[in-house]
């Protein structure tokens, strides 16, 4: 089920959709996305997408690009799983409830798949569950608290990037536009936490989306304190950073940055910035593609 409400004067809605999440979503996409004939497994890596990356606005300019997200190996899913139910878990041995957002949480196609990941996840010894499928509790179990740890540690064979920058809203237009697309054309899939401002603390979900990350790209444009932590997170990692800053705004840059090789751009010629990205991405790490395997 979902609910439509219109942005202000935009031409555009809030979509709230129990599986998906809460995105945007404008006219045209709207009527594009009715005549573009997508596969189920298309449909599943949209909609895990917008779960990961909530309030993300779906426009005509985008669509292609999130038709070509790649998908999740199996034991992704399940891992993806996990961390969604280790989210919605209070304490050790908290029961949580199966709910829409399972499909979407676990990248699945439909109930069928899920419940194929549910059950890897009970033979694994990672989850104890109610057995009621149709009205499943489950709670992490022991061996579950021992993988989420493995998977809070660095991965280097990991396909994703994550995004730390500024989300003021002309900043997001750069997000949508262009850093996201660079980066799923260079192989490999961009996430971004939008998070209020932290003071010299960084919470642990950015911890845990960063360490499991291949690489971060770190745009300084506006100079948020939060930018700069999550960059030297990375790096205390041995985590490979990408700097970007717009170029009227370098001179800001902090000193112990100005070593690094920053990628700058400006707000007139953005189709260059995007070249930029996905060149330093493939020089660096090689097309993401051709680096793991799809399932």
């Amino acid at each position: 089920m979902m609910e439509y409400s219109n942005i202000g004067r935009r031409d555009a809605y809030v979509v709230k959709c129990r599986r998906c999440g809460d995105y945007k979503l404008t006219r045209t996409a709207l009527v594009n996305l009715r005549n573009t004939d997508l596969t189920l497994r298309q449909r599943a890596n949209i909609s895990g997408w917008l779960r990961e990356n909530s309030d993300f606005e779906i426009s005509s300019t985008n669509i292609d690009q999130l038709s070509r997200i790649q998908a999740p190996s199996f034991h992704e899913q399940a891992d993806k799983l996990l961390l969604a139910m280790e989210k919605d878990t209070s304490y050790a041995g908290d029961n949580v409830e199966k709910t829409p957002a399972w499909l979407s949480q676990g990248w699945c196609v439909n109930e069928e798949e899920l419940n194929e990941v549910i059950n890897f996840l009970r033979i694994t010894n990672r989850i104890k569950d109610n057995g009621v499928p149709n009205r499943l509790f489950a709670k992490i179990a022991p061996e579950g608290w021992v993988h989420l740890e493995t998977l809070k540690r660095r991965a280097p064979d990991s396909s994703q990037c994550f995004v730390a920058m500024w989300f003021s809203e002309d900043m997001r237009t750069i997000y949508d536009d262009i850093i996201a697309p660079a980066v799923l054309d260079a192989g490999y899939k961009p996430h971004r936490v939008d998070q209020r401002e932290h003071n010299e603390k960084i919470d642990d979900e950015i911890i845990a989306q960063i360490r499991q990350s291949r690489f971060v790209l770190a745009d300084f444009t506006g100079h948020r304190g939060g930018v700069y932590f999550e960059a030297g997170f990375a790096k205390g990692l041995n985590l490979e950073v990408i700097w970007t800053c717009r170029e009227d705004d370098l001179e800001n840059l902090h000193f112990d940055i100005r070593q690094y090789n920053c990628i700058t751009w400006s707000q007139a010629n953005p189709t260059d910035f995007k070249t930029k990205i996905k060149n330093r991405i493939e020089a660096v790490f090689g097309h993401g593609t051709d680096r793991r395997n799809i399932a």
